[in-house]
């Protein structure tokens, strides 16, 4: 059997590199072995590689090479997915390299290390080939513009292997991937190259990132009342991070400096493990726990923050160590202290980390892969017979707010039962509508259907070979979004679901959904020079009770607010009139947005406004309003009239602009010149 594995780099330093050698060594003991590294930065690997496995670089990106003169070079991705934290770091150079590599290779297996890379393993690797995504982070750090992209890519996998089963349970509930099966298989750690600790020392070792997520500073303040128990223990913590001057900071204060040291990054680590009679983590969250495996098998005892989702899954909590709760100080150091001071708990401990991490030696992680491999290997060769789809569709919204999708085409002959329109949303959760073809190849989305407020993405689903197809527009009919306001109930909720072409996505058909229990829709703005009047309807199970209130927020600290008073119009109705001089004497930063929001009731939450209820979907490039130029203000306003006198200078100046945001919420913002 051929294994490829797709890689950032092999060349740096990191977690995913090296557990990814651990099983690619492994595994070519008994099979053939390729890690296919996107990148070349260096001229030779960290770590020392295995003769027997290929390493295939897709691009040389050494100073002076000829990639990066390459004009693809410059270009920006199309296949990798945009919210993938390394985006810009890929290329249409990466996705061609990538896509051609694979579209020749004979592999049996392609494994994906990354979000990005397990997209890329989704799109191009063999038609035969298992396709296998591993997650070595968590659910809960992707962004949710992250899952949102991935959701299609992850459905395409054979599998999706995270490294604890607490993990893999968050996946198949939050983001149900009805044809892919998740599971949880744990990263490997091979043997130690030393003995075992022999737990005569007075050390307490701990080793990782200096950074915020691994809080070191709870360890250290923990260590402050160990230390004070027993003077003539120490603490040593291995690692470099932009948390290393705070944390020195934290121990000079202290008082710990003889107590507490900072070593600095050590590799081989296994040696300095074997030096410690205890191990400690104090992480806020952990997707593994790479660390407490190898202090484990080192021999040393750990007590560890109880974090999600890896050291429950390692530790057994008073057997071969000790589980905290996250952030408790005084917990951690009665913890240490217990150990400390029971020799026969301490070694007893020991013995038992020893005994029970042997359960990571990559040859038991690795069986674990092999019959993962040949459970999927069969399923993989019948979907080689199995047609892909890429269904073309018309939409047509109709007056009464129901969507009809058409195909351009008919079904493949054989499938024209059990075909469906599939539309899901990823945010916190994988939301999923489902809506069956008939047998003219139509699907009804009926009109009042409740969608959650965002972007749904379109498929077809072949229920027969559970095969999927993202859904090209062909003709995207929105006149029936124009009644949006007529459908409204009263005192019902605000809903419209607008059908459009994404263009950036290759012509998909794609669903936006707006649905706001109380909703302030933006009529007229009208903007001269720095006065702006802003007008609009109280909609929803809500009455204006008093005369209504314009406040801005500021974007990313809503305790910033600016208030403006306004007037009721009729009924429902409400408008404002006010000066953008007062935000842009308020800015803060070269681009200050502030949100705007109605209060219409002294006893009901403020609602935002926003334009929803049309046919446009996306408002920001089409609803355009002028926008105010004026001198920017200053805080030391003397001195610099003085400078602009003696030397000249000009007054820097501000553009202020009313704008709707990409949720086609009203907006203003205040922009450096």
């Amino acid at each position: 059997m051929k294994i490829s594995f797709l890689i950032h780099t092999i060349y740096g330093i990191g977690g995913t590199i090296r557990t990814t050698l651990n099983l690619a060594e492994e595994l070519a003991n008994r099979h053939e072995v390729e890690i296919v590294s996107v990148f070349r930065h260096r001229d030779d690997s960290a770590f020392a590689l295995d003769p027997r496995i290929t390493v295939v670089p897709m691009l040389d990106t050494r100073q002076g090479s000829a990639d990066r003169q390459d004009p693809l070079f410059a270009e920006p991705a199309v296949a990798f997915p945009r919210a993938e934290a390394r985006y810009k770091e890929y290329s249409k150079l990466t996705d061609e390299r990538v896509r051609a590599h694979y579209a020749v290779s004979d592999a049996d297996v392609v494994i994906g290390t990354r979000p990005g890379l397990v997209a890329y393993v989704a799109r191009f690797a063999p038609p035969t080939a298992v396709r296998i995504g591993q997650e070595h982070m968590t659910h809960n750090h992707h962004r949710a513009a992250l899952r949102e992209e991935m959701y299609e890519h992850l459905d395409a996998l054979d599998a999706f292997v995270t490294v604890s089963e607490g993990d893999a349970q968050v996946w198949r509930e939050k983001m149900p991937l009805p044809t892919t099966r998740v599971l949880a298989i744990p990263n490997s750690v091979p043997e130690p190259s030393v003995a075992p600790s022999d737990g005569t020392g007075q050390t307490v070792v701990a080793a990782g990132r200096l950074a915020a997520e691994k809080q070191y500073e709870v360890l250290v303040e923990a260590f402050a009342e160990v230390a004070a128990a027993r003077p003539d223990w120490s603490l040593r913590i291995y690692g470099s991070g932009d948390q290393r001057d705070r944390l020195r900071a934290r121990i000079d204060e202290l008082g710990l400096y003889n107590a507490v040291h900072l070593m600095g990054p050590h590799s081989p680590i296994e040696p300095e493990w074997a030096k410690g009679a205890i191990a400690a983590s104090t992480s806020r969250h952990e997707s593994f726990g790479m660390t407490l495996v190898e202090a484990m098998r080192c021999g040393v005892p750990m007590v560890s923050t109880d974090c999600d989702y890896g050291p429950r899954e390692i530790i057994q909590d008073g057997v071969d160590g000790l589980l905290v709760p996250v952030g408790d100080v005084r917990a951690v150091a009665r913890a240490l202290l217990r150990l400390i001071d029971d020799e026969d708990l301490r070694r007893g401990m020991a013995a038992a980390a020893w005994r029970n991490a042997r359960r990571f030696d990559p040859g038991v992680v690795t069986k674990q892969y092999e019959a993962l491999f040949d459970e999927l290997a069969a399923e993989a060769a019948q979907r080689a017979d199995i047609p892909g789809i890429t269904p073309v569709a018309d939409c047509t919204v109709a007056p009464d707010g129901s969507l009809d999708v058409t195909l351009a085409a008919p079904l493949p002959k054989g499938f024209e039962r059990g075909a469906r329109l599939v539309c899901t949303r990823t945010g916190a959760h994988t939301e999923m509508r489902t809506y069956d073809f008939d047998a003219r190849g139509s699907a009804t989305v009926p009109a009042g259907e409740e969608f959650s407020e965002g972007v749904w993405n379109v498929f077809m689903e072949l229920a027969e070979t559970a095969t999927r197809g993202r859904v090209s527009a062909r003709v995207v009919d929105q006149r029936g979004a124009l009644h949006a306001a007529e459908r409204l109930t009263p005192g019902g909720a605000v809903r419209n679901l607008v059908p459009y072409e994404d263009k950036a996505k290759g012509g998909a058909l794609m669903l936006r959904a707006w649905h706001r229990p109380i909703h302030a829709e933006a009529a007229d703005v009208q903007v001269d020079g720095a006065k702006v009047t802003l007008s609009g309807t109280l909609l929803g199970p809500a009455a204006i009770t008093w005369e209504p209130i314009l406040m801005l927020r500021r974007r990313g600290r809503p305790s910033d607010e600016i208030v403006f008073p306004g007037v009721r119009v009729g009924e429902d109705g409400f408008r404002f009139t006010f000066s953008s001089t007062v935000p842009a004497a308020s800015q803060i930063t070269s681009h200050d947005v502030w949100d705007a929001f109605v209060r219409y009731s002294p006893d009901a939450p403020p609602v935002k406004i926003g334009r929803l209820l049309d046919d446009v979907v996306m408002k920001q490039q089409i609803y355009v309003y002028p926008h105010t130029v004026m001198a920017k203000k200053r805080q030391d306003g003397v001195a610099r009239a003085v400078a602009k006198r003696v030397l000249g200078r000009p007054r820097k100046k501000v553009r202020v602009r009313v704008y709707y945001t990409l949720s086609n919420d009203v907006a203003l913002n205040v922009v450096d010149l």
